[in-house]
C-alpha cells in the first residue's frame, strides 16, 4: 500500500513538472513554428488607390492641365500614400511636358513677333531665358519671323538637393515641380551613415552658371552641337555641380567631382534653371 502511494506521489510530482515544462517550453515553440509557417498577413488595400487611379485615367485621356491639377491635389491631400512617389513622378513629367512645349495652359503668356525681334530680346521681355523660349516653342533655329506666335509659362524656380531622399527636386514658386534621382555623390558630399552620424545641415547656395560641352569645347545655345551637348549646372556649394558623366577620369567631369544625374535630367535642368536660382543642400 505504501509503495502504491509513493508511486502515485512520484507520478504526480513528475507529471506536474512535465506538464509545466510542456506548457512553458514546448507550447511556445509550437506556436512560434506555426507563426513562421503561416502565410504573411495580407496588407490592407491603400484607401488612396481609387483617387490615384482617377488621376492616372485623366493623364491617359490626354487632358494635361486637368491631370496636372489632379496629381497636385493628390500629393497635397495624401502625403503618406503608398503612391506618393508615383504621383510625384507623373506630376513631374506633366509639368515639364507643359512647360517645355507648346501645350496650351492658362498661365502661358503669348507674344507676337515684331520687326527687329531676336530671341534674347523677346526672352528678356517675357522675363524668361533663351533656352526656355526655344524649347517651349520647338524652335530649331534662332531666327524669328514677323507675326510668329510664341508662348511661354512663367517660372520662379529653386532647387533642393537631398541626401536623405537621394534626389534633386525642382520647385516652382515653392511648390513641387519635378524630382530627379541622384546617381552618384562626390566624396565631399557622400552621405554619412551609422548611429552616430549627425543629421545633415542645410546649406544655402545658388546656381552660378550653366555650361554645355560639345567635343570638349564649351558651346552656347546659338552654336552647332548644343543640342547634343553635355550639361553642367554649377552651384556655389562645394561638390554640388550637377553633371551626367559616369567616368571619374573624363575631362568633362567637374573639377573635384559633382552630383551625377542622367543626361536627360541635365538636359531639362539646363533649360529650366537660370543663374541665381536658389539652391538648398540638405
Amino acid at each position: 500500500m505504501k509503495a502504491l502511494i509513493i508511486i502515485f506521489l512520484t507520478l504526480g510530482i513528475f507529471g506536474g513538472a512535465a506538464f509545466v515544462g510542456y506548457k512553458m517550453f514546448v507550447l511556445p515553440q509550437i506556436a512560434l513554428k506555426k507563426e513562421k509557417d503561416a502565410p504573411p498577413t495580407p496588407v490592407p488595400p491603400d484607401p488612396t488607390l481609387p483617387d490615384f487611379n482617377k488621376c492616372v485615367a485623366i493623364r491617359h485621356s490626354g487632358k494635361m492641365v486637368e491631370a496636372r491639377e489632379a496629381f497636385a491635389a493628390f500629393i497635397e491631400r495624401y502625403p503618406e500614400s503608398s503612391k506618393i512617389e508615383d504621383a510625384k513622378n507623373f506630376l513631374g513629367e506633366i509639368n515639364t511636358d507643359i512647360f517645355l512645349s507648346t501645350i496650351p495652359a492658362p498661365e502661358k503668356q503669348i507674344y507676337i513677333v515684331k520687326k527687329g525681334d531676336v530671341i534674347d530680346r523677346v526672352a528678356n521681355h517675357l522675363k524668361t531665358t533663351d533656352d526656355i523660349l526655344m524649347r517651349a516653342n520647338n524652335l530649331q533655329r534662332t531666327m524669328l519671323q514677323i507675326g510668329q506666335k510664341l508662348t511661354v509659362a512663367p517660372g520662379d524656380f529653386s532647387l533642393v538637393i537631398s541626401h536623405k531622399q537621394n534626389k534633386v527636386t525642382v520647385l516652382n514658386k515653392g511648390k513641387f515641380f519635378k524630382q530627379y534621382a541622384v546617381l552618384g555623390w562626390p566624396p565631399s558630399q557622400a552621405k554619412k551613415t551609422g548611429p552616430k552620424a549627425p543629421p545633415p545641415a542645410k546649406i544655402a547656395g545658388k546656381v552660378t552658371d550653366k555650361i554645355a560641352w560639345f567635343n570638349g569645347t564649351r558651346v552656347t545655345i546659338y552654336e552647332k552641337g548644343y543640342a547634343s551637348a553635355l550639361h553642367w549646372i554649377q552651384i556655389n556649394i562645394k561638390g554640388c555641380t550637377l553633371h551626367s558623366v559616369a567616368d571619374d577620369n573624363s575631362p568633362q567631369m567637374p573639377p573635384g567631382g559633382g552630383i551625377r544625374l542622367t543626361p536627360d535630367a541635365l538636359d531639362e535642368l539646363s533649360a529650366i534653371l537660370s543663374k541665381n536660382d536658389p539652391v538648398t543642400l540638405e
